[in-house]
């Protein structure tokens, strides 16, 4: 735990954060960095502190040629070319992260003096990976009255996957399509990633190398991870024992837990996006707040924060996604009854 976050805690253990449990400048940006260590997107994609709760931000960019044949003695006072500057709006919503704990709870559990301590460090773990299956998973839409903590959590704000639409310029691969030896294959193999980074355009070719990742769920990583291994080669056994990265296409995984596996008809199909984590950008606002308080009816413990949050997408070409990704049933480990 760092200086900084062990000031915060200790503060917010002792109700002396702030008026209102307000975190300040500093404060809220210590405690952002905190909560990113425990997730595997968040922490690289593209994280913005804001002081507005809704505003616009832009990227430059040089997409075409500024370079022109020149003279000796000459003096020039055209422009040879121009930028491209794209605008992105954000507008952020309003989340209340809450728990509460009995008085029994702080002396009877196995923490013994340490409960407090203990509890707000899960509760900034929970409030970590809630965050994080917001970003990605989030839908506003999806749910017409959202009863479970899922769906409540989900329906807060919209997430990047629901932005990555052919309408918003992304390139689809529908696993369905992909075939191996004129067979249906839309289980993870190399077909399949060969096919989506086939859909990159070529003038991100060069980032694609250096900056991009296939992200997806621990579980489809596991099956191409299998389906190498599968193969009569060297690299398969390589491969299965560790002694060789999954790169295909010479570009590495990222393996994000809260990447969902329940899609589809039969809620058992997966994604697979291909993209530079930077083109995701988390919105923060700098207003955060911590609050906790004894609820005397109850004999309790209160726990409440607030944050305010967005979550966009930029240059939605560079980006595939593949749908439909089926687990490969051939490696599955069927569960004793």
């Amino acid at each position: 735990m760092s200086l900084a976050r062990d000031q915060i805690m200790q503060k917010f253990l002792s109700s002396v954060i702030g008026a209102n449990g307000l975190l300040n400048a500093t404060q809220a940006k210590t405690f952002t960095d905190e909560l990113v260590e425990e997730t595997e997107l968040l922490k690289l994609c593209d994280r913005r502190m804001t002081n507005e709760k809704a505003g616009d931000f832009f990227k430059i960019n040089l997409g075409s040629p500024v370079t022109v044949a020149a003279s000796e003695g000459t003096e020039y006072l055209d422009e040879t070319g121009e930028p491209t500057t794209s605008k992105y709006s954000y507008s952020v919503k309003k989340a209340r992260t809450q728990f509460e704990f009995t008085s029994e709870d702080d002396v009877w559990t196995i923490e013994g003096p340490a409960f407090k301590e203990h509890v707000v460090r899960l509760w900034e773990q929970r409030m970590a990976l809630d965050m994080e299956n917001l970003a990605i998973s989030g839908d506003e839409s999806l749910y017409a009255t959202p009863s479970s903590a899922w769906e409540k959590l989900i329906d807060i704000n919209d997430g990047w996957l629901h932005a990555l639409t052919t309408a918003n310029g992304v390139h689809i691969l529908d696993a369905a399509n992909v075939t191996i030896g004129g067979a249906s294959a839309a289980y993870p193999s190399h077909s399949l990633f060969a096919a989506a980074y086939g859909l990159v355009p070529t003038k991100y070719l060069k980032f694609a190398r250096q900056n991009y990742r296939w992200i997806t769920s621990p579980h489809v990583i596991q099956d191409y991870l299998h389906w190498l291994a599968s193969r009569q080669t060297s690299l398969g056994d390589a491969i299965l024992q560790g002694r060789a990265e999954l790169t295909p296409e010479r570009i590495p995984f990222l393996d994000v837990s809260a990447f969902p596996e329940d899609l589809g008809e039969n809620d058992d199909q997966c994604v697979v996006v291909l993209a530079d984590p930077k083109a995701f950008v988390w919105m923060v606002h700098r207003e955060m707040k911590l609050l906790n308080r004894y609820v005397q009816e109850k004999d309790s413990y209160r726990y409440t924060g607030y944050t305010y949050s967005d979550f966009i997408v930029t240059n939605y070409s560079s980006i595939v996604k593949v749908v439909n990704v089926e687990r490969n049933t051939d490696f599955a480990v069927e569960e004793e009854s």
